[in-house]
């Protein structure tokens, strides 16, 4: 693993987004390396290298540095090269052989047609091949040390300012983890009065039927009712949804990289939300689990953009 600059200020624990930016310089013999990093959101991590193509033996080593500092996004990387004044390195250079067989020829195609040849710079440099522009590239291995600091230096501002949103990130998803449990807090009040509702209503419809005289002892009876309660016993459900509640709080403080246990983390309390709703025949819950689903979809659309 490399490590950051010293004195960097980065917390390596902090979470962190997937969107940032940054940019480096650095200097080697008579050039100037500019390095430019940005990241969105990808799933998986994908890296989009631009070099000048004289550079393009360093794009392996500029992945793999990268790599150590990055999990998930997809990184955009340009590397820029110019001189010590910030101008292009390119040189021109004139294909003199080639200039001298062209006004040869011209000549000779003027004196066969009688007409006055008339040969201009302009003219030769519009020849392909007589005027080419190179560019001034030192050998890449040489520059990996210049191209390496520049890149140290942009990421190093990339993942401050992850680091940042991370944090911000964190703030909302905290708020509406505290929004869900207060709203499990008022499932499990309306829960404790289930019973005896759901006990008055099967009597009621068994009146309805013109069954007032049952026999509360028979085990048929029992069994009905026992096997009503357990269909319409959310505890468990609201236990492990609380469960998941103070793991979200365990894992972010716990791990820096949170992205994908987050996003299963959210499945499984979209889980016992699900459960809790189709199991609690109940309209004030139905309308509670509503809210609970409301503020997850919000919770698992800010997961996607952590690292």
């Amino acid at each position: 693993m490399i490590d950051l600059p010293p004195g960097s200020g980065l917390n390596r624990d902090m979470i962190k987004s997937m969107t940032g930016y940054g940019r480096g310089e650095s200097t080697s013999q008579n050039y100037r390396l500019t390095v430019e990093i940005q990241s969105v959101n990808r799933k998986q991590l994908e890296f989009a290298v631009a070099l000048p193509k004289e550079l393009d033996a360093l794009e392996g080593k500029i992945k793999s540095f990268l790599s150590d500092f990055i999990s998930r996004g997809r990184v955009q990387v340009r590397v820029k090269l110019s001189d010590l004044d910030g101008n292009d390195c390119t040189e021109p250079k004139i294909n003199q052989p080639l200039a001298a067989s062209c006004i040869n020829a011209l000549q000779e195609v003027a004196g066969n047609l009688g007409a006055k040849p008339d040969i201009t710079l302009e003219l030769l440099t519009r020849i392909p091949g007589v005027l080419k522009i190179d560019l001034k590239i030192p050998d890449p291995e040489l520059i990996w040390e210049a191209v390496e600091t520049a890149a140290r230096e942009a990421v190093q501002g990339m993942l401050a300012m992850r680091e940042t949103e991370g944090q911000h990130l964190y703030g909302d998803l905290s708020s509406r983890v505290e929004t869900m449990r207060k709203a499990l807090s008022d499932v499990r009040k309306l829960a404790a009065e289930l019973p005896d509702r759901q006990r008055q209503q099967l009597m009621e419809r068994l009146k309805q039927a013109g069954l007032e005289q049952i026999d509360l002892n028979d085990d048929r009876i029992l069994k009905e009712l026992v096997i009503f309660a357990d269909k319409s016993d959310i505890s468990e459900e609201m236990t492990r949804l609380e469960s998941h509640f103070n793991h979200f709080h365990t894992l972010c403080t716990g791990q820096k990289q949170v992205g994908r246990s987050l996003d299963f983390l959210a499945q499984e309390m979209f889980r016992e939300i699900n459960t809790i709703g189709s199991k609690a025949s109940n309209h004030e819950i139905a309308h509670i689990v509503v809210t609970l689903k409301t503020e997850l979809e919000k919770f698992r659309e800010q997961v996607q953009n952590l690292e």
